[in-house]
């Protein structure tokens, strides 16, 4: 579950490492990935209006993506969000 606390703290290391970013069930349009224990989280952009992916840096700063590094992967199950995921948030919002 995504919160406005949570912090990259190291994005170099967040860009050069393998994470398989997977959908958060608690949040739609959002994935939540891990680095050493810590979550890292993107969110799935209203494309054309914003960019394909953003990564939440934490204290309201953004990495806006068009594409994701190649050591990524993002991963959505076929069915989507369930249904019990909190609704998807304006850019910047967050349910807290």
């Amino acid at each position: 579950m995504v919160t406005r606390a949570a912090v990259v703290a190291d994005l170099e290391e967040v860009l050069r490492t393998p994470i398989d970013f997977v959908a958060d069930p608690d949040d739609e349009s959002w994935y939540r990935g891990e680095l050493f224990g810590e979550a890292v989280f993107i969110r799935m952009g209203d494309f054309p209006d914003e960019e394909a992916y953003s990564l939440y840096l934490g204290h309201g700063r953004w990495m806006d993506f068009t594409a994701i590094p190649r050591r990524w992967t993002i991963t959505t199950p076929p069915g989507g969000w369930p249904p019990t995921a909190r609704p998807r948030l304006a850019k910047g919002e967050f349910h807290e």
